[in-house]
């Protein structure tokens, strides 16, 4: 089993990377902004809008290196903070029209990407690939089992 582990870790590794490198140009082909600011707008998009804390959170970054990055957001007309309509000790995240437009692009650029990819597997290859990348996500975001 031990093996086995070893050959799925490397393989995970060298999936990480490709995803990492793939990303990184879909950002750049999407527009002129960083990798980093693609990512946090994809997320910002994907809840509508998001406290600091939990953009935080699920960046797996500190709350203050989160507010740095999101001033810069801010102050490039992609998002704005306003005081949380829930709790009005929080900011509330939320894309301009010109954020979600990025995000469009961005998230736009990745399914073309991940398409092309998914295309160059042998057909019976692509439901099993579905399947467990589905399990994995799951997993990784804290709803999966073991």
């Amino acid at each position: 089993m031990a093996m086995a582990e070893g050959k799925t870790s490397r393989a995970l590794q060298v999936v990480a990377r490709a995803l990492g490198r793939l990303g990184r140009e879909r950002a750049r082909a999407a527009g002129d902004f960083t990798p980093q600011q693609a990512e946090a707008l994809q997320l910002v998009a994907e809840h509508n809008v998001l406290s600091t804390s939990a953009f935080a959170q699920l960046l797996g970054i500190d709350p203050s290196t989160a507010s740095r990055n999101l001033a810069g957001l801010e102050r490039a007309g992609y998002i704005v903070r306003r005081r949380g309509t829930e709790d009005a000790r929080q900011t509330d995240v939320r894309l301009t029209a010109r954020g979600k437009r990025v995000a469009e692009a961005v998230s736009s650029e990745w399914t073309t990407a991940c398409a092309l990819l998914i295309d160059r597997l042998p057909r019976a290859e692509r439901q099993r690939l579905a399947e467990a990348v589905d399990t994995l996500a799951r997993v990784l975001d804290g709803h999966g089992t073991r």
